[in-house]
């Protein structure tokens, strides 16, 4: 199964699409679309995958994308349980990168700009008081229409291209060499590690699952992903145990074997070398709070 080219919607009368999506969870394929896309997750957590480079989001989350990105935002798996209340808002925009025309980029004004979007052939994480001042602006946008409605996405690019609070996600290496003809069994990898992470996975049943022999399997993995699919997996988990770690209800040996680990000095050896903390300094380090650290200390 290639990506799946997904057609973004831009009603009449408007050159780009800004939207506001509330809904049960997000679109959760690995996709692609010619479009360049700005996505603020306004509520919700999860998994996001941008071309070759994961890492976890929570409500905040601000990424530029550049065209024909594959990527992939998952929601955690309790907003897909029956019954669930959860719910997820996000603003994203989705223009072509010449809609202003070929020669408005090429103006000397717009280079800051125009060297952006390159960038964002990688994808761009936007942080700190640059993602909440930005955010700001893309909610204003919801509303804008007319002249407003062009000016405030340059104001955004522009805005963007001069903040020092972003970082590029995906590698060179992928962007360089990735080709949508070459990648029909990523949608079906990803989908079943994100099913059964928890539990053990040996590469020869994802191989069988996804019909690839297993020696294939690694060498596929690895040249379309820039990672070996042990690193994947680890990626995948330690993001999920970072997770169990700030909600603070069970034990780090819990946490452990919750994430699909089957031993405690492989998951502290794993999570040092992903997160660069061990669990108890990773917990320091985002709860900050003296009080609730005695309490997780003292589970057992």
């Amino acid at each position: 199964m290639k990506p799946i080219l997904r057609k973004v919607s831009v009603h009449g009368g408007h050159s780009f699409s800004v939207r506001e999506d509330i809904l049960p969870y997000l679109y959760n394929h690995w996709h692609y679309h010619p479009e360049a896309e700005l996505t603020l997750i306004r509520k919700g957590r999860g998994t996001r995958l941008v071309g070759d480079h994961m890492e976890r989001f929570a409500d905040g989350d601000l990424v530029l994308l550049g065209p024909n990105l594959p990527h992939m935002w998952r929601n955690d798996a309790d907003y897909f349980q029956p019954g669930s209340q959860l719910h997820v808002e996000a603003v994203a925009i989705h223009f072509h990168e010449n809609y202003w025309g070929d020669a408005f980029l090429q103006l000397p004004e717009m280079e800051p700009v125009r060297l952006l979007l390159q960038q964002a052939r990688r994808g761009i994480r936007i942080s700190g008081s640059a993602a909440k001042r930005l955010s700001r602006q893309m909610e204003q946008m919801l509303q804008a229409s007319g002249p407003q409605k062009i000016t405030g996405l340059i104001a955004l690019l522009t805005a963007i291209a001069a903040t020092t609070e972003k970082s590029l996600l995906s590698s060179l290496g992928f962007v360089q060499e990735y080709s949508l003809q070459r990648t029909d069994k990523i949608n079906e990898i990803y989908h079943y590690t994100f099913n059964n992470f928890t539990s053990p996975i040996q590469i020869a049943t994802v191989a069988q699952a996804v019909h690839i022999s297993p020696h294939s399997f690694c060498r596929y993995f690895k040249t379309r992903t820039s990672k070996t699919y042990s690193r994947f997996l680890s990626e995948l988990r330690i993001g999920y145990a970072c997770r169990l770690i700030l909600e603070n209800e069970i034990s780090i040996a819990q946490v452990c074997y919750s994430s699909g680990f089957n031993n405690l000095a492989n998951f502290n050896r794993q999570f040092k070398a992903i997160t660069g903390k061990t669990p108890l300094q990773y917990f320091k380090e985002y709860a900050g709070q003296t009080a609730v650290l005695s309490a997780w200390q003292a589970l057992p």
